[in-house]
């Protein structure tokens, strides 16, 4: 997987998590202690998984990327906003060569004790 140039300086990331097909940049970290949480991914494909807790909500950056949430499937541009409620299962994947870029908006803060893989 190519990896884009960074938004913002590296030195803000509080943390970078790689998955098989997918970087995370996290901004903000359970450490901060917000109620929320905020991070930039690159996204080849994410596999589908659900959080019990957590709402997500995707800003399209960069590239155009495909999200399935539950049984719909929504088409992601720079600029535009979807939203992924609590429970649902949910995969994403870039419609170009490149990954897609996206920003995560997290509430409460994303853990990995809320991230369920479905297989």
């Amino acid at each position: 997987m190519q990896e884009l140039q960074p938004l913002i300086s590296p030195s803000l990331y509080k943390n970078k998590k790689v998955f098989d097909h997918e970087i995370v940049y996290e901004i903000t970290t359970q450490k901060d202690g917000l109620p929320f949480g905020i991070a930039i991914a690159d996204i080849e494909q994410s596999a589908p998984h659900y959080h019990k807790k957590t709402v997500e909500t995707y800003t399209g950056v960069q590239g155009d990327l495909e999200v399935k949430i539950g049984d719909e499937v929504h088409i992601l541009h720079p600029g535009e906003v979807v939203q992924i409620p609590r429970g649902t299962v949910h995969s994403a994947r870039s419609l170009g060569v490149d990954p897609a870029r996206i920003t995560v908006t997290t509430v409460p803060e994303w853990s990995a004790e809320d991230h369920f893989l479905v297989e």
